[in-house]
């Protein structure tokens, strides 16, 4: 066995534990773990994927054909054929295959196209598959989301597809505020709504009359991320929008239609009617709002741990005295941060029925060699460290990571960097942030020239997560499901749902209105999709 083969295959992952590994990660010369033994005899397998169109890839190098997969290829005997590999409709290309009846062996679909598939009898129930063959590593990864991924692809108990992992960092709004700006003015670092009221007028008043809080018309989102969106004010009132949450009475609800939702509505418009909002928001996109914050009209707005790197990582190379801060704020009166969380699955891995034993077993390890080769960021793999990798690369175009993947490699670079661990002790993903970070943090200007940034800016971006952790209210989902309902009236919905909101923070409705919004929400199919969760989760 070559050491190449060794040390992937002694990763081992204590994910929530990465303070102690530094990094999830943790090499040793070990012999071969059975979730990663090569199958007896050449296994085939036929696979329906997305394909990347922005990937990059090694001269004479492409989807199939590539380290990663060549390397997967010898250590599992198997081969891959790609029935199709699209970059664009790829779900129409899934339909196309579901409905015709020539499904590949292995394919990603949607939660609907799953409940569809499930009910046809068409997938292969992966139960004791995922028991008998699934690594340490993938199954803490899968652990790591407290069984709200498994839920997701689970019918009478039974697991009848492998769910994607996203990392829950990405739900986590934050506020991004200059720091330069602040530390010329004198401010101090926002907590509660009228922190952030003092800073929005200190920068109108002294730096731009225009740096209101930057808001864009999406703003509010289930699946986060959500650049330019204001959830973080909702939360902070005890609002979940977009969310199915329970109530006080352990009652199933949507979250845009509560009491607490209308309180947290009334609040916000008075934000709009001051001008700390600037109310044209509603006709505002993200790359409107991106250029009004990278231009310096303006410097506060909500956003993703990743938002410190892109956008704002462009304005610190063209002048690197430019600084931002990142904070969780507005806290609830109580110094809790409230945040929804992400549904860490929204796609699925789905094996025909009829699939043999020896391809359902060579699918599933060969997802835990993508997750180990992800988590490593393919460094054991690469010939030269310029070489490019992403793991949509690999042949199931699934993400695969860990719920806290990020706030853990962000605390274990904090933890290097400050000499309570050993840089050596780092890896991949982690190891490379580290190096961004050490250089950055002594000479911001000399890394940026380097294009170094992106290390540096995303443990910053993560540094908030890490340090508030015990300070946290993550409010998960009461369920993720979807129903059958949903794929025919939620569009319906959400779009009465869009067009209420806008118009109420806008003045154009009434406290009044909302409580017609929501009968109508109701009538037009609420209360049938609010029953057939109820029926889900009571299975």
């Amino acid at each position: 066995m070559s050491k190449m083969t060794k040390r992937l295959l002694a990763v081992t992952l204590t994910v929530g534990m990465l303070s102690s590994t530094a990094a999830g990660f943790a090499f040793a010369e070990e012999e071969t773990d059975p979730a990663y033994a090569p199958m007896e005899e050449t296994v085939t397998i036929h696979i329906g994927r997305s394909e990347d169109a922005n990937a990059s890839y090694l001269s004479g190098q492409d989807s199939l054909n590539n380290y990663v997969n060549d390397y997967i290829r010898e250590s599992l005997n198997v081969e891959f054929v790609y029935d199709f590999s699209v970059a664009s409709d790829y779900e129409t290309k899934v339909s196309m295959a579901i409905a015709s009846g020539s499904m590949p062996d292995v394919m990603i679909v949607t939660a609907s196209q799953l409940r569809e598939l499930q009910m046809a009898g068409a997938v292969e129930d992966l139960t004791d598959a995922y028991e008998a063959y699934a690594s340490d590593n993938l199954k803490a990864a899968y652990d790591s989301t407290e069984g709200a991924s498994f839920s997701n692809a689970t019918f009478d108990g039974r697991l009848m597809a492998m769910p994607s992992i996203s990392p829950g960092a990405d739900a986590i709004p934050m506020l991004f505020v200059r720091g330069d700006w602040m530390d010329e003015l004198g401010l101090e670092a926002p907590t509660s709504v009228d922190d952030i009221v003092a800073i929005v007028n200190a920068f109108k008043e002294n730096k731009n009359e225009n740096s209101s809080l930057v808001v864009s018309q999406t703003i509010t989102s289930e699946s986060g991320n959500n650049t330019y969106g204001i959830d973080a004010l909702f939360a902070s009132y005890g609002a979940y929008p977009k969310h199915w949450i329970t109530d006080a009475d352990g009652n199933l609800v949507y979250g845009s239609n509560t009491p607490e939702a209308k309180t947290a509505l009334q609040e916000i418009r008075k934000l709009v009617e001051s001008g700390v909002i600037d109310s044209s928001f509603t006709v505002r996109d993200s790359d409107q709002c991106a250029e009004l914050v990278t231009s310096g009209q303006s410097g506060i707005f909500f956003g993703a741990w990743w938002n410190m790197s892109w956008p704002l990582n462009n304005m610190v190379e063209e002048d690197s005295s430019i600084y931002w801060n990142a904070y969780l704020a507005p806290l609830t009166e109580d110094g809790i941060y409230n945040t929804a969380t992400l549904n860490p699955s929204n796609s699925f891995l789905v094996i025909k029925a009829g699939a043999s034993e020896e391809v359902i077993e060579a699918v599933i390890k060969v997802m835990n060699y993508q997750f180990d080769i992800d988590q490593d960021q393919a460094v054991s793999l690469k010939a030269s460290p310029e070489d490019p990798y992403s793991w949509t690369e690999m042949p199931l175009s699934i993400l695969l990571s860990t719920y806290t993947d990020k706030e853990d490699k962000a605390e274990a670079v904090l933890k290097a960097a400050s000499g309570e661990i050993a840089a050596e002790e780092l890896s991949g993903e982690a190891a490379q942030w580290y190096e961004s970070y050490v250089a950055a943090t002594e000479d911001v200007e000399a890394a940026a020239s380097a294009n170094n940034l992106s290390g540096w800016a995303y443990v910053r971006g993560c540094q908030p997560l890490v340090e508030n952790a015990d300070n946290m209210n993550k409010v998960f989902d009461a369920t993720y499901a979807k129903t059958d309902s949903m794929d025919s009236k939620w569009a319906t919905l959400e779009k009465l749902e869009d067009e209420f909101y806008l118009k109420y923070l806008n003045g154009e409705a009434t406290d009044e209105d909302f409580d017609s919004y929501v009968e109508q929400w109701n009538s037009l199919g609420g209360t049938d999709i609010t029953a057939e969760l109820v029926e889900l989760m009571g299975e």
